[in-house]
């Protein structure tokens, strides 16, 4: 399947040796399966190319008949044994609906072996000091050890001491030695390059936070006007693609704090921080901004800005425009004219909907009722604000994720239609859209049309992101892509609650339970009270048999939900009879619906259709799930990845359900 190689393949703190078919990560031998370790020499020998993965599995697997899930399981593998994405450090990308590619930087070297000194000149000429730099994992985000002056020779020292490889072949031993101490010293070389020893330049600021624009107008009642001046500015910057910019959802953490900005920088990921002002007096408008380089502490920029309130967007571009000007990013053309293309607005519109907005980022039922009253004011004022209806249509949408009727998804629809017909390059408009046309009208196809616009024209939505893989990717089975579009929402906003949630959803929609359950616990660490945290975790009990356990999260899904009369009929059921009595109960049509009440899309035939499921009751099971599609649908957006379903999968009533709904 393959050809002898005799290079040896070196990146970051690994060594990879084709021939004896060795993985060592400083010195210490990896065990690796052997269809995992062809797949990492693959990708490794690749150049950095795309591997489709139909190719792929013909290199690995030959003329053997596997499915794309073989493959799967494999890079999850390699990406737990390289560490893959934990600290920075990034080896393997998945191209979605393509293949791999590995994206670390590789050095291949051929040993001379006629030559003793072959090895260790090949060595030494191959690599420049600035290579050796950026060879290393702390370019790709590694936190950096502490060097004090001239600790990096007795590191170097203390590394040459330490047996480092089992016994190859002499000669190949000696090599191997040599390439592993080549990472090692490149690894310190780096650690000291960062300490600036070399009076280096600064890295180039690649990813930003732009923290709660403070009042300084002394009137608390201006909070929503500053809170949307920071919700703008960062949706000015998100638009810039080679710019990672933290949601807004995470940057709301550090309002009114003191924390240091290294440590917001190092818990939120990003080598910049936006820090600024807002004051309003009438209708004139001042923003003071400022750009901090968190490594150092330092101030890189600041100015002041002033303007009119109807030419308040306008003035908020030239804000961004001047920070991507200071980080010396190249925008492209489309980028530029974002900046230069902001219209006046009508002043009393827009601040009824910066009224709106923080209404809706309150983030419950009431807020959301308040936010679309303010929005149908402020397209009173001005039928062509098209934030406006892009708001309204958010409102109504997350009206019906939280519970309410979903007849108001055709409602969310026009409104994202409207916002799009005005201006089509609204980002969020087209999340909204893309949202609506899974849940009211089953178009898969247009609503990945509307998503992936969505990402193009704002590549840091982690809205767009967490929806697209959470609405859409998972619920068609396509968990790969499910999962690295989870994590990039993640990675955009990593202090959201609800994204890091939905990431082990899509692990336990993946079988990858053992991540799901870490997840989980990584959610309810940061908040105990968290609700869908522990709903997600009876879930993945019940696919685990663990029922006690199934019994005290359900209980504390339904007492944090304010449904305490349900957690104790469940658990007076479980007491007198375990778990199979509770499903008995809801098989019969029971007083209890499964559903948290954030989520409540269930109804009572939607609860018996999964316990009649459970039960082995396919037939009447089949009967509840024709009942649920007509009066709740959206409960079955996952019917088909749902282990609850598992049991009916060969049933063509079944199949028959999936295909009205377009999943087969």
């Amino acid at each position: 399947m393959f050809k002898t190689v005799n290079n040896l393949y070196a990146f970051g703190p690994f060594v990879l040796d084709p021939a004896e078919r060795l993985l060592y990560k400083r010195g210490a031998q990896l065990d690796l399966p052997p269809r995992a370790f062809d797949t990492l020499l693959a990708m490794v020998s690749s150049d950095g190319h795309l591997l489709e993965k139909d190719a792929l599995m013909r290199t690995v697997w030959g003329d053997t008949v596997v499915e794309e899930s073989n493959l799967s399981q494999v890079v999850y593998l390699l990406r737990k044994a390289l560490h893959n994405g934990e600290h920075g450090e990034q080896y393997i990308q998945t191209v979605p609906k393509r293949g791999y590619r590995f994206v670390a930087r590789v050095h291949e070297i051929e040993p001379d072996f006629q030559d003793p000194s072959g090895p260790v000149a090949e060595i030494g000429n191959s690599l420049s000091s600035q290579e050796l730099a950026e060879s290393s994992p702390l370019d790709a985000g590694t936190p950096t050890p502490p060097i004090e002056n001239g600790s990096h020779r007795a590191a170097i020292s203390n590394i040459q001491a330490q047996p480092l490889i089992p016994a190859v072949s002499n000669r190949r031993r000696a090599f191997v030695i040599l390439a592993v101490l080549l990472a090692l010293a490149s690894f310190t070389l780096a650690a000291v390059w960062k300490k600036g020893l070399f009076n280096s330049a600064p890295t180039q600021i690649r990813s930003i936070a732009v923290l709660p624009l403070q009042n300084l107008s002394n009137d608390p009642n201006q909070e929503y006007f500053v809170d949307g001046m920071t919700d703008e500015l960062i949706t000015d910057l998100a638009q810039i693609r080679a710019l990672k910019v933290v949601s807004k959802t995470s940057v709301m953490r550090y309002k009114g704090t003191r924390t240091p900005l290294p440590q917001i920088g190092r818990s939120l990921k990003v080598d910049a921080i936006v820090e600024g002002s807002v004051l309003r007096s009438g209708d004139h408008v001042r923003i003071t901004a400022q750009l901090i380089r968190t490594a150092t502490d330092r101030h890189i920029w600041a100015a002041a800005y002033d303007g009119d309130l109807k030419d308040v967007l306008s003035l908020q571009a030239r804000v961004a425009a001047a920070i991507t000007n200071e980080v010396k990013l190249n925008l492209t053309t489309e980028e530029s004219g974002h900046f230069r293309s902001q219209a006046s607005t009508n002043p009393e519109a827009f601040d009824l909907y910066l009224r709106g907005r923080y209404a809706l980022n309150q983030r419950n039922l009431e807020s959301f009722k308040t936010a679309i009253g303010f929005f149908h004011q402020a397209i009173e004022k001005d039928p062509n604000f098209a934030l406006a209806y892009a708001g309204l249509a958010d409102s109504r949408l997350l009206l019906v994720l939280y519970g309410e009727n979903p007849a108001q998804l055709s409602e969310a629809k026009d409104a994202a239609e409207k916002a799009l017909a005005i201006d089509p390059t609204l980002a969020e408009a087209h999340t909204s859209l893309a949202a609506v046309l899974v849940m009211h009208d089953w178009d898969w196809q247009g609503a990945e049309r509307e998503f992936q616009r969505a990402i193009e024209l704002n590549p840091n939505c982690a809205q767009a992101h967490h929806w697209y893989g959470n609405l859409l990717l998972g619920p068609e089975g396509r968990h790969d892509e499910a999962i690295a579009e989870l994590l990039r929402a993640q990675e955009l906003d990593p202090l959201s609650l609800i994204i890091s949630a939905d990431v082990g959803f899509g692990y336990y929609l993946a079988g990858k339970y053992d991540l799901a359950l870490q997840t989980y616990q990584k959610v309810l660490a940061m908040d105990p009270n968290f609700v869908p945290a522990h709903y997600y975790l009876s879930k993945y009990y019940e696919q685990t048999a663990a029922y006690d356990l199934w019994l005290k999260e359900m209980v504390a899904d339904q007492n944090l939900s304010g449904q305490s009369a349900r957690a104790q009929f469940i658990q007076g059921h479980y007491t007198h009879g375990g778990f199979s009595e509770v499903m008995n109960v809801l098989a019969s049509r029971g007083q209890f619906t499964g559903m948290p009440s954030h989520k409540n899309f269930s109804s009572d035939s939607c609860s018996a259709a999964a316990a009649k499921s459970w039960l082995q009751r396919n037939s009447e099971a089949l009967n509840e799930l024709e009942i649920c599609y007509r009066s709740a649908p959206l409960t079955l957006i996952y019917l088909k990845v749902d282990p609850v379903w598992i049991k009916l999968h060969a049933e063509p009533r079944y199949q028959d359900l999936l295909r009205r709904m377009g999943l087969r």
